[in-house]
């Protein structure tokens, strides 16, 4: 209390000294000098909120991780000196003259050191060890904050003992000022309890409820938190598919690139694709490739070998790891984006790995898949720090090809890689096309702007007004997570049917089938019971010569495509990091309707749904 009153007199003496000078100068500002410093000096300021806590942490003994997020909305900066935070047990208070700017948030740590290791920044204070003499250490009182795993509750006091914000969650029993009704629900280890934002302003909630916490995304520590943004310009897309014009697209925007190729791909097997990227490499061109570090089945003799290859011509090649036995855990539980960056100017966006299948050399064989270059900067710009947050040496769970490590070094002794080109029977029927126009370019990323609910894909599929055809490899109809547990863009679609739209939904016969099987019938009773003119069904794979169908696309009244990685389950949305895109031009989804009516029409007569052994077909 004594630190607390030194503090305020000591603020009160600068605020006086502050209003006679600015008396006596008489500055003429659009505000008067007096009314900024009382803005910036107002004792009883408007409300500062807790906008992240991280309680259950990765870290041993929990609470060298903890951290607090503050967070001003206002349009004034608020001098929060000698306010506090309490958990009820302990306080730790601000030191004199800390101001919080408007707009602006302060994280406090409890240990600095820690702290950057999760995140990758320093925080504004420390208020457990010195464990950082850099960072300006918060007064502890009663051993400061120490805050339980199964519940506990945070209360950011003012100079008066006010409670300015509250949050209470888990098993607290917290019956005082600033909250009203349940606590919020107990997170997982790893991830960070973070205050909600209304759409489409993107303000804090504040209800002082558990309402305010109950957001779709999970935060799981040192994620990226990218907004949602839309790019309007003039200018030149590429739109292509898998397999007709995948692999030539793709090897021809690497050989004409200048400067650099930055790669981000969940598997990369494709040994003709990895040519033409270390013949880029050797011309002196900077090439990075980011990996998932622990694919479904591994990472086989094929990719080593190309990691190896491109490291050995000059390239880098890092992997997104899990690595719990020595304390590394990855941001994102599958890094499973497909997308590249040409020189600053030029994004690739695909549903397909570069795999022999995804992106094949022989156009007859290979999957269903859709990709996109999009030609401008902004877009490219918005992408490059996408990539490069994902990229950052510095996390632990960013790691690079090493020589000789078990996982992440080169193939086994004596792998010889196979060279052979896959054929089939599909008849490519749809080159690529180069449109040159007015575009309007939505990046989309999970689990950043995966889940918004009036933008993004939920508020595109919202949007639609006559149309929504959706093709995917599997659809889970149900999200143990979610609300009623619908899966929500599921749950988006068969509103637009509702609505009156034409709802059609392709699905891919010969993977999951039974999770295909079940959200097909679904979807079927309802468009009986409602007398909805929506369908859903199985793809002929057998008919069009197609491996399976990969993609993960949506289009919306014809005009309104998504292109992207993200499968509809929820661990690709929430957890996963994911790539995609919405694009709105009549002429790019005139390109991709074709492609999806093709594939859809490819029986225009589907018999019952027939389970057989090897759930291999369905007829």
């Amino acid at each position: 209390m004594k630190n607390r009153t030194i503090c305020n007199l000591l603020e009160i003496s600068i605020t006086l000294a502050i209003l006679a000078s600015a008396v006596a100068i008489g500055a003429n500002t659009n505000a008067s000098p007096l009314m900024q410093t009382l803005e910036l000096f107002n004792p009883t300021p408007a409300h500062i909120l807790i906008t992240e806590v991280y309680y259950d942490t990765y870290v041993k003994g929990d609470t060298n991780g903890e951290f607090i997020r503050i967070h001003n909305p206002t349009n004034s900066s608020i001098n929060i000196s000698g306010w506090q935070l309490t958990d009820n047990e302990g306080v730790i208070t601000f030191p004199c003259r800390t101001i919080i700017n408007a707009g602006d948030s302060q994280y406090l740590a409890y240990n600095a050191t820690a702290f950057y290791e999760a995140v990758q920044m320093q925080p504004d204070f420390e208020y457990g060890v010195d464990s950082d003499p850099t960072v300006p250490e918060m007064t502890t009182t009663r051993n400061g904050i120490k805050l339980h795993n199964d519940g506990d509750e945070l209360i950011l006091m003012d100079n008066n003992d006010k409670a300015i914000d509250v949050v209470i969650y888990g098993n607290s029993n917290y019956k005082g000022a600033g909250w009203s009704g349940p606590t919020v629900k107990d997170v997982k280890y790893g991830v960070v309890l973070e205050r909600d934002r209304t759409e489409p302003r993107l303000e804090y909630e504040d209800t002082d409820s558990a309402s305010d916490w109950d957001d779709f995304r999970v935060y799981v520590v040192g994620q990226s938190h990218f907004p949602y943004a839309t790019f309007n310009f003039n200018g030149t897309i590429t739109l292509f598919t898998s397999p007709d014009s995948s692999f030539k697209v793709i090897v021809n925007a690497i050989e004409n690139a200048k400067e650099s190729i930055y790669l981000n791909v969940y598997q990369f097997h494709n040994f003709y694709l990895m040519d033409h990227i270390i013949n880029a490499t050797k011309s002196g061109i900077e090439v990075k490739v980011m990996l998932e570090g622990d694919p479904v089945g591994g990472i086989g003799d094929e990719e080593r070998y190309i990691a190896e290859q491109i490291v050995n011509a000059g390239g880098e090649v890092r992997y997104m790891i899990n690595d719990k036995a020595n304390g590394i855990y990855d941001r994102y539980r599958f890094n499973h984006a497909k997308y590249a960056i040409l020189d600053d100017q030029l994004t690739i966006v695909t549903t397909e790995n570069w795999k022999n299948t995804g992106v094949p050399v022989n156009n007859t064989f290979g999957n269903r898949g859709w990709g996109v270059i999009i030609n401008n900067t902004d877009v490219t710009d918005y992408f490059s720090d996408v990539f490069f947050d994902d990229w950052r040496p510095e996390s632990r769970d960013s790691f690079p090809f090493t020589s000789g490590h078990p996982i992440y070094g080169g193939p086994s002794q004596g792998f010889e890689p196979n060279r052979t080109i896959m054929t089939g029977n599909y008849t490519h029927p749809f080159d690529s096309v180069k449109h040159s126009g007015e575009f309007s370019v939505s990046p989309i990323l999970a689990p950043d702007t995966s889940l918004m609910q009036t933008m993004s894909i939920i508020g595109m599929l919202k949007g639609a007004k006559e149309s929504v055809y959706v093709q995917q490899l599997y659809i889970y109809k149900d999200w143990n997570s979610c609300t009623d547990n619908k899966n929500p863009f599921l749950d988006a679609a068969i509103n637009a049917a509702r609505r009156g739209c034409d709802v059609k939904i392709l699905l891919n016969p010969t993977y999951s089938f039974e999770t295909n099987e079940a959200t097909i019938e679904y979807l079927r009773a309802i468009a009986a019971n409602e007398g909805l003119n929506m369908t859903a069904k199985f793809a002929d794979t057998e008919r069009t010569g197609l491996n399976k169908t990969h993609n993960k696309g949506v289009i919306v009244d014809r005009s309104k495509v998504l292109i992207s990685s993200i499968n509809w389950n929820e661990n690709s949305a929430m957890n996963n990091r994911e790539v995609g895109v919405i694009i709105d031009n009549d002429a790019v989804g005139e390109y991709y309707t074709d492609l999806f009516l093709y594939d859809w029409n490819s029986t225009n007569i589907q018999p019952p749904i027939v389970t057989t052994v090897s759930k291999k077909t369905i007829f």
